[in-house]
């Protein structure tokens, strides 16, 4: 009787202390919607090093454009490129971008500015009817466009039966 009276307190302290973890990420996410960047940054960050992918998407886009926090576009990549890896579209768009600016700098990474710029238009609504696809396949070489066509299809063809990440 005790085995079961303590297996239950363990299970309700569970299902509760699950439940706070719910309502911070939801708090996380409506702050963050609410602009109140610093309270969503506080909240999120633990989800985003468990590796969820809409709180890493949060701390990529407010490292990009500095809310919040000091513009970093070294941790606004980290956290965009892990969010975009596991098919968040809300991070491919920001993430092709800052690729696209850091390639003016670095050619080596065009090609995945280009990628990330297709898998966007591929899997967000809102990214098909952007440009930034175009713009960016526009600053490419043949062989670079076909490198990029390549990896497009990889990650197509890896993710076919993967739902979007949301």
């Amino acid at each position: 009787m005790k085995k079961a009276i303590a297996l239950t307190s363990i299970l309700v302290l569970t299902l509760l202390k699950s439940f706070g973890q719910t309502s911070d990420f939801e708090e996380g996410l409506k702050s963050f919607d609410a602009k109140d960047y610093k309270k969503a940054i506080t909240l999120l960050k633990p989800y985003a090093d468990k590796g969820n992918c809409t709180a890493q998407f949060v701390m990529g886009y407010t490292y990009q454009y500095g809310l919040a926090v000091e513009k970093n576009d070294a941790l606004a990549l980290h956290w965009l490129a892990k969010s975009a890896e596991q098919k968040q579209p809300a991070a491919m768009g920001p993430l092709a971008a800052l690729l696209f600016s850091n390639a003016l700098k670095d050619r080596k990474v065009i090609v995945q500015a280009y990628l990330w710029a297709m898998l966007a238009a591929e899997y967000s609504v809102v990214q098909k009817h952007t440009s930034t696809r175009y713009v960016i396949k526009g600053h490419l070489k043949e062989d670079e466009i076909q490198a990029g066509d390549q990896l497009l299809e990889k990650y197509k063809l890896n993710w076919k039966n993967k739902e979007n990440c949301n």
